[in-house]
């Protein structure tokens, strides 16, 4: 059998997860034998999400009830990267003000953060359940006197199979920049730098990095950005909304698709 001349040179693989390895409860049957393949070929892996609802504890958790044998180090999340690009460009920045469900509040604790009411050194609005309109006004407050913004990432809705719109980051973060009339920092993919932090958390170069997702203009576009080989998956459960002008490097219905075409 003869391996893909672009996915011979891979040494790490990102993965979206909902639309990529499951959909709603559901998880591909062609999921574990992707990752078995990647174990047997001794590539390591994470899964890469803009989804800030739950902590890497909690996704560890939520992918073992899968049969997914995930530990921590299996994730860099839009929490990950915020942090990075703190302790990178502002490493004396202690206080922050936080939009955030409350695990991503521990996990900022975790990382050394306070989080405040008052005097922050910086907002950052990200998917929060917990939301008080309160909370949405404090939080425009501070950015309209002049406290720097950080939104976690651009998804204005969170995909799900129930009935149901899920309100994200992206919207809640167009609500506070137009009552503060300002413009926040956006996190997240399809940002450059997400990419990149996490192949640099592996020790490989984006260019040797694989990127996987249903979502042009988050997890291809991220990949675009970054330097690394995407692959679109457009088979049922793929968010195919997603728009963007970028064009992935293979396009698979699934990941026994992208197995195959690997090596044939």
């Amino acid at each position: 059998m003869a391996e893909h001349p672009l996915l011979s040179r891979v040494q790490a693989v990102f993965l979206d997860m909902d639309g990529t390895i499951y959909h709603g409860g559901t998880l591909y049957p062609t999921t574990m034998p992707f990752l078995d393949f990647l174990k047997s070929r001794n590539i390591p892996y994470a899964f890469c999400s803009n989804n800030s609802s739950y902590s890497k504890q909690e996704y560890v958790a939520r992918l073992q009830k899968y049969g997914i044998p995930a530990k921590v180090e299996n994730f860099y999340t839009s929490t990950d990267f915020l942090v990075d690009t703190l302790h990178e460009e502002h490493p004396a920045w202690k206080r922050l003000f936080l939009l955030g469900v409350p695990a991503m509040k521990e996990e900022l604790q975790a990382y050394g953060y306070d989080i405040v009411d008052d005097a922050p050194d910086a907002v950052i609005v990200s998917f929060d359940k917990t939301l008080t309109y309160d909370r949405l006004c404090r939080a425009s407050w501070h950015l309209y006197n002049g406290i720097p913004g950080f939104s976690t990432h651009p998804d204005v809705f969170c995909p799900t199979d129930q009935p149901t719109r899920l309100v994200d980051c992206g919207a809640i973060s167009r609500c506070v920049e137009l009552a503060a009339g300002v413009t926040l920092r956006q996190l997240g993919k399809p940002h450059a730098g997400f990419l990149q932090h996490a192949s640099a958390r592996f020790g490989v170069k984006p260019e040797h990095a694989l990127m996987i997702g249903d979502r042009l203009a988050t997890d291809i576009a991220a990949g675009v950005n970054a330097g690394t080989l995407t692959c679109h998956i457009v088979g049922p459960g793929a968010d195919l909304s997603s728009k963007a002008d970028v064009t992935p490097d293979f396009t698979c219905n699934n990941l026994g698709e992208l197995q195959t075409l690997w090596i044939s």
